[in-house]
């Protein structure tokens, strides 16, 4: 996708190892230009509407978001911040894949999906079978976790 990076090849760990040896700042911004997030959420959730061929509304009613205004103002701007949870909900109303969701939640600077964290473990389960918002809160339900908000 144009913006995100056109070229990402390199592991957020070379990443790391690269700007760790770094010389300076800059050096290390020319040198991965094309491995750098350029775009804000409510730009990169518009750009998954026209590859998904989506419209918002669809979006939300799969979200089960019922305030489908704080939706609308999310990609509207990048002013508004979502919670983690709403944000996810949205990512499961595409339904995006993992990729595309940790992508969204880096973008939104919110903490990415975590494996090792039980209720995060259940949310990428479910994300890797495509379940919709029910099904998971069913899910998370069940292994006692808090549901999606």
């Amino acid at each position: 996708m144009e913006g995100i990076g056109r070229n990402i090849e390199k592991t957020t760990e070379e990443l790391l190892n690269e700007l760790e040896t770094a010389e300076n700042l800059d050096g290390f911004f020319e040198e991965n230009q094309d491995e750098l997030l350029k775009m804000g959420l409510s730009e990169y959730l518009n750009l998954l509407l026209k590859k998904y061929g989506l419209d918002k509304k669809t979006v939300f009613n799969r979200a089960r978001m019922n305030d489908s205004n704080y939706g609308y103002e999310i990609f509207k701007n990048d002013r508004k911040h979502p919670s983690r949870d709403k944000l996810i909900r949205i990512c499961i109303g595409f339904p995006l894949t993992v990729d595309e969701t940790e992508k969204a939640l880096v973008i939104a600077k919110l903490r990415p999906l975590y494996p090792r964290d039980m209720r995060d473990a259940c949310i990428l389960f479910a994300l890797q079978r495509g379940y919709d918002v029910d099904q998971v809160n069913d899910l998370l339900f069940e292994k006692g976790e808090k549901t999606l908000e």
